[in-house]
C-alpha cells in the first residue's frame, strides 16, 4: 500500500505485530448474509438518467454489487478487472442469466466518469447484450450511505492523499434484494461465482449438473470460497450404491424368475 491510504487489501492488512493499523480499524465488510435491503434509492446511470437501485432486480436473476469509486487510482480498477476477467471466463452471459451493478462511493462522481468506463469494460468483455445488464451507478452523499449503511461497508476519506480508504469486494443479491453470498478481494474464483449464482436464483438457472455440483459444496466464510461438502458427498455416494443394489438384486430376480418359467434348475 505503501504511503497511501487509498485502499488496501485484507489479506495483507496486518503489522508486525499482527494488528490493524489504526486507520484502517473501522474499515471492511461485516457478514450481512441473509439480510434483505431497502433499495428504493435514487441513484445516477452512466447516461446521468435519475434511476432506482430497485429496478435493476429482475426475477429469477440474481445481482452483483461492487462498492468502489471510479477515480480510485489503485485497488477499485484491479477489482473491477478481477470482477470481469471471471465473468469472461463463467459461461452464464451478463444481461441474460445475471446483472452487475458497480456503485461509486464517492458523490463528487457523475455519469462524465461512468460513461466511458462502461464502455471500456463492455468492450473488453465483447459479448452481445451485455450492456443491459452491467450498470455504473452515481449518487447523492445520502442515497450512497443509506445503501453503504445497509450493506455495513465502511470506509473512509483520507484528507491527506485525498483518496478513499475501502476494501475490496462484492455482494451476490437474490432477485428479490436479499444478500446470499460476500466475496471480500479483488477476484473471484469463477465456481464460486457460479455456485452463488444458483444459490442467489435458487437453481433458476444452471444445469442439472450445476445443481448436482452446488449439493456436494457448501460456503466456508472463513476460506472465503466453497468447499467440498463430505456429508453431502457420502449421501450421494450412499444413494448411488442404494441404486446399484437395487438393480443387481431386480436383475438377479429376474434372471431367476425366467430360468423358473423355462425349467432350468
Amino acid at each position: 500500500m505503501g504511503a497511501s491510504l487509498s485502499a488496501y487489501d485484507p489479506h495483507s492488512n496486518l503489522t508486525r505485530e499482527n494488528k490493524l493499523p489504526k486507520e484502517l480499524e473501522n474499515i471492511g465488510f461485516s457478514d450481512v448474509t441473509g439480510k434483505t435491503l431497502d433499495l428504493e434509492i435514487p441513484f445516477r446511470d452512466e447516461t446521468g438518467k435519475t434511476v432506482l437501485f430497485s429496478s435493476y432486480l429482475t426475477k429469477d436473476k440474481p445481482l452483483i454489487l461492487s462498492p468502489v469509486y471510479f477515480k480510485c487510482p489503485t485497488l477499485c480498477n484491479h477489482h473491477l478487472n478481477g470482477v470481469f476477467k471471471t465473468l469472461k471466463i463463467v459461461d452464464w452471459k451478463l444481461g441474460k442469466e445475471y446483472s452487475y451493478i458497480a456503485v461509486s462511493i464517492d458523490p463528487s462522481e457523475d455519469e462524465t466518469v461512468a460513461a466511458p468506463k462502461k464502455e471500456a469494460y463492455l468492450k473488453d468483455y465483447a459479448r452481445m447484450g451485455a450492456e443491459s445488464g452491467f450498470h455504473l451507478l452515481t449518487g447523492t452523499k445520502e442515497s450512497i450511505q443509506k445503501l453503504t449503511e445497509q450493506l455495513d461497508f465502511r470506509y473512509a476519506w483520507d484528507p491527506e492523499s485525498k483518496q478513499y480508504i475501502h476494501a475490496s469486494g462484492v455482494y451476490v443479491l437474490t432477485p428479490e434484494g436479499r444478500v446470499s453470498r460476500i466475496f471480500q478481494g479483488i477476484q473471484i474464483e469463477p465456481r464460486d461465482l457460479k455456485f452463488a449464482f444458483l444459490e442467489a436464483s435458487s437453481g433458476k438457472i444452471g444445469s442439472f449438473v450445476d445443481q448436482l455440483a452446488l449439493f456436494c459444496f457448501q460456503f466456508d466464510p472463513r476460506k472465503n470460497k466453497y468447499t467440498i461438502y463430505a456429508y453431502r458427498v457420502m449421501q450421494i455416494g450412499g444413494l448411488l450404491t442404494l441404486v446399484f443394489l437395487g438393480s443387481f438384486l431386480y436383475l438377479n430376480l429376474r434372471k431367476t424368475k425366467n430360468n423358473h418359467r423355462q425349467g432350468v434348475t
